[in-house]
């Protein structure tokens, strides 16, 4: 076990903004810290606190982040490959033009996430909670996965679904432009069909 705070202190002082192999637990960063550029290499970090902290374009290879607090943090166009985050809560975080290679988000509380424009290449998100959450644009790729996640009022506005399994995820009031070409080509399941078609316009009747 090592020291989150001595060691983001020593990279500092360095000048140098990398940081591998640590392993911490319960530790708290100071709200708004500059931790923009980091790389972090098989780090390992359990129930700490970056609230509000600055993570834009940093990297990270090979971490496992359990029950980590990120809410309202800023991770602009942070790069995210072979990355486990269980748990955490990024509540409100800015992940806008992130990159998610071969990475897995599981249990995670996602309300108000914003992915805009962010690349999903192999990921997978399990079991999250994506309320309100902001995926305009958002490119999904490379048999990125979407399971039981919550997606009630996200939006969706031009991003593509297209040949992505949404059939277990929850799609109520979901964001989408007016010519709902996001939904064409997803896979649903026979228990959306009438919220989806609802959602296209359409009406059943009793025969």
């Amino acid at each position: 076990m090592g020291s989150l705070t001595d060691e983001l202190q020593r990279a500092r002082d360095a000048g140098d903004p990398y940081v591998e192999g640590l392993v911490a637990s319960g530790e708290s960063l100071g709200e708004g810290i500059d931790l923009s550029y980091y790389e972090f290499h098989g780090v390992e970090l359990d129930h700490c606190s970056l609230v509000r902290v600055n993570l834009a374009k940093a990297s990270f290879y090979d971490c496992t982040l359990t029950q980590c607090d990120f809410s309202n943090a800023v991770l602009s166009e942070a790069f995210f490959s072979r990355t486990r985050l269980v748990g955490c809560k990024l509540e409100g975080a800015q992940l806008n033009g992130a990159i998610l290679r071969s990475s897995r988000f599981v249990d995670c509380m996602c309300r108000y996430l914003n992915l805009g424009e962010a690349k999903l290449e192999g990921a997978v998100l399990e079991r999250c909670d994506l309320r309100e959450a902001f995926l305009s644009e958002v490119r999904l790729r490379r048999k990125t996965k979407l399971q039981d996640c919550d997606f009630t009022r996200a939006d969706f506005f031009r991003a593509s679904l297209r040949g992505v399994d949404i059939s277990s995820c929850t799609l109520t009031g979901i964001g989408v432009s007016t010519d709902r070409s996001e939904l064409r080509g997803a896979v649903v399941s026979v228990e959306q069909a009438p919220e989806l078609a609802a959602l296209l316009g359409v009406r059943f009747t009793d025969l």
